[in-house]
């Protein structure tokens, strides 16, 4: 899913306001000529959006009289009274991101009126009951106790991974193709030796940033060397470890995909150290925002992925406004120039 439509925009505004009692049942709403100025929008966008939430049942209009809030649409007892949320994996390399998507789900909750509450991974029977839950992050090894939830029926959102399954419904950012999008740029600088550095097993989103990175070595007619696709262990102090002996046994590395945030900065760290220059020696992309990136020299390039949005969006796909199975979001790039040709 890319940009939201400015009349998308507005339908969802009126309905929230419609959800959360700041317009009451059989209250009219102000003409379309006054939603223009408030929405700084056309008249045609402020009418589709009217004539679908007509369409829908959540407003009605009486001819030269103008548009009311339907009683029907008020009611709130479809919503639930807190909305519970599972915490798959809550470790040092995604807790960053994790709490990216709290603030966007206790945000969007809060706008209905809902409050929410936290569980571990390790809640007993944790898998139980997922009815009108969120479950964040679960691990391959997870699927299939949630695809057996889908089939009884139960109603829940999949944050963080891509929960292809029956009945799966599933809110993401597209890694895979930010990752091709990141490769591709360091290819077409002229580097040909890429480490993909800090995959992490079991997890879907590193699997499809290796699909990635694969797709982009193909679109240059390269080979694919498993070698060059390094996983990591979870203490900080192992990864940079455990880079810094990589690099010495391939010394024709001239360029790292971090392929988290983690992984981002044991780069910079071993860089630093080993008096290796960013980019006039190694040339770098990270997959995320490094906080100390604006005290940098050279700060690195990034593939952010909008966790607050997601965390938004799998509210909103909960609760019924959107009746979409799934949403992937797109990455946003930003080039701090720590890519060059390879010296």
């Amino acid at each position: 899913m890319g940009d939201v439509p400015h009349y998308l925009m507005i339908k969802r505004e009126i309905a929230q306001q419609i959800r959360t009692g700041k317009l009451l049942p059989n209250v009219v709403l102000p003409g379309r000529w006054k939603l223009t100025e408030q929405y700084g929008c056309s008249w045609a966008t402020v009418n589709r959006a009217i004539q679908e939430l007509i369409l829908e049942g959540k407003l009605y209009a009486e001819q030269g009289k103008g548009t009311f809030v339907s009683p029907a649409a008020a009611e709130r007892a479809d919503l639930p009274q807190t909305l519970s949320v599972l915490l798959c994996s809550f470790n040092e390399s995604v807790s960053h991101s994790v709490m990216k998507m709290l603030e966007g789900i206790r945000e969007t909750a809060g706008s209905y009126g809902v409050p929410v509450e936290f569980t571990s991974a390790q809640e007993p029977g944790r898998f139980a009951d997922l009815d009108r839950r969120i479950v964040i992050t679960p691990g391959l090894a997870d699927y299939p106790q949630l695809a057996k939830s889908a089939s009884r029926g139960d109603r829940f959102i999949v944050l963080g991974s891509e929960f292809r399954e029956p009945g799966g419904r599933w809110v993401n950012s597209d890694t895979r193709e930010g990752t091709r999008k990141a490769v591709c740029q360091l290819l077409a600088a002229g580097h040909r030796r890429i480490l993909l550095f800090g995959l992490q097993r079991g997890l879907s989103n590193y699997e499809q940033k290796a699909r990635g990175y694969e797709m982009a070595l193909r679109e240059f007619g390269l080979d694919i060397d498993p070698d060059w696709m390094v996983y990591r262990p979870e203490k900080a102090a192992d990864v940079e470890e455990l880079l810094g002996r990589w690099m010495r046994e391939h010394a024709g590395c001239s360029a790292v995909f971090a392929a988290d945030y983690t992984s981002g900065l044991a780069v910079l760290g071993w860089a630093m150290k080993a008096g290796i220059g960013i980019p006039k020696d190694l040339s770098l992309f990270v997959m995320g925002e490094v906080d100390s990136s604006p005290y940098l020299v050279v700060p690195p390039n990034s593939v952010v992925q909008p966790f607050a949005e997601m965390g938004r969006q799998a509210v909103r796909m909960l609760f019924g406004e959107e009746d979409e199975t799934y949403a992937l979001l797109p990455c946003q790039f930003i080039d701090r120039n720590s890519v060059m040709p390879p010296a």
